[in-house]
């Protein structure tokens, strides 16, 4: 049986990671900054003309007219299924919350701590 998957789930997955920081830490993407724009390599035809918004958190190729939502953007660099990107996404996406969480107990020990020592 396929999995499936919220509308909203897989919206929260579209929005939770920036495209930019997905292109360029995550799935390291060849990219530069041109004349004040971040610029990537597309996985498709491997041109630069590109571009990302991060008010839609999309990515574009203007040289093969494609548009990638982050979901879009995994399945094609790292060659994998619909599924399978989900999966990678929601990873992330865990894996951050935890840390996040973990940040905020650790500073809060911290804080306490400190005020101990005083």
């Amino acid at each position: 049986m396929a999995k499936r998957y919220s509308k909203e789930f897989l919206k929260m997955l579209r929005n939770e990671i920036p495209i930019a920081i997905l292109i360029c830490d995550l799935l390291k993407l060849e990219n530069k900054v041109s004349e004040g724009y971040f610029r990537f390599s597309c996985p498709i035809c491997s041109g630069f003309n590109t571009a990302t918004s991060q008010k839609t958190n999309l990515a574009r190729c203007f040289r093969c007219e494609k548009n990638f939502n982050p979901i879009d953007m995994v399945m094609e660099v790292k060659r994998v299924g619909f599924i399978d990107a989900v999966e990678y996404l929601n990873e992330i996406v865990s894996c951050r919350s935890e840390l996040k969480k973990m940040f905020a107990e650790n500073e809060l020990e911290f804080s306490l701590n400190l005020f101990e020592s005083i």
